[in-house]
């Protein structure tokens, strides 16, 4: 409880500035359409009715907890860095990382821009792309559940960081 308390503070703290505010909405919007295309060719948006933006209750209620959870991260961690914290930046920004990462990698466009970026060519591309996204696509609903873990985790420790050490700057 005196963890959530804490994030509780430490978020309250860091919305109190204005430009944060905004740039948490800006990276809520930008993030939840960019989810939602992604998981609108997700294979769990398909077998039940779209509800809203092309997506099923499921999906859309992943991308608004991950374009939530990813925007307060990154606002979080921001505003710690800003106001002199010692980062465990790493952790932090492994977190932010290994959430964004796999639910872009499984049914999208990623992988096989990345190999012709590398110079394959359309047969390798074509027959090496199945076999690299297929593990994504099979373990898409523990992905997304990692990333949802990770992100709040990123958000624990960003909000220690500003308990810790913060003070807001005039």
């Amino acid at each position: 409880m005196a963890k959530v308390n804490g994030a509780i503070s430490a978020i309250r703290r860091v919305f109190n500035s204005k430009a944060y505010s905004v740039a948490f909405l800006l990276i809520v919007i930008l993030s939840f359409l960019g989810y939602s295309y992604l998981l609108s060719s997700s294979s769990l948006n398909l077998p039940l009715p779209k509800i809203a933006f092309g997506l099923n209750i499921y999906s859309l209620i992943v991308s608004i907890s991950i374009s939530l959870l990813l925007a307060l991260s990154l606002v979080m961690n921001t505003f710690a860095f800003v106001n002199g914290a010692a980062l465990s930046g790493r952790v932090s920004l492994g977190a932010i990382i290994a959430a964004i990462i796999p639910s872009g990698l499984c049914c999208t466009s990623v992988i096989p821009a990345i190999l012709t970026a590398f110079g394959a060519s359309t047969a390798t591309v074509i027959g090496v792309t199945g076999k690299l996204q297929g593990p994504f696509a099979t373990y898409e609903t523990l992905f997304i559940t990692l990333s949802i873990g990770l992100l709040l985790l990123s958000v624990l420790l960003a909000s220690r960081n500003i308990a810790k050490c913060c003070t807001v700057k005039k």
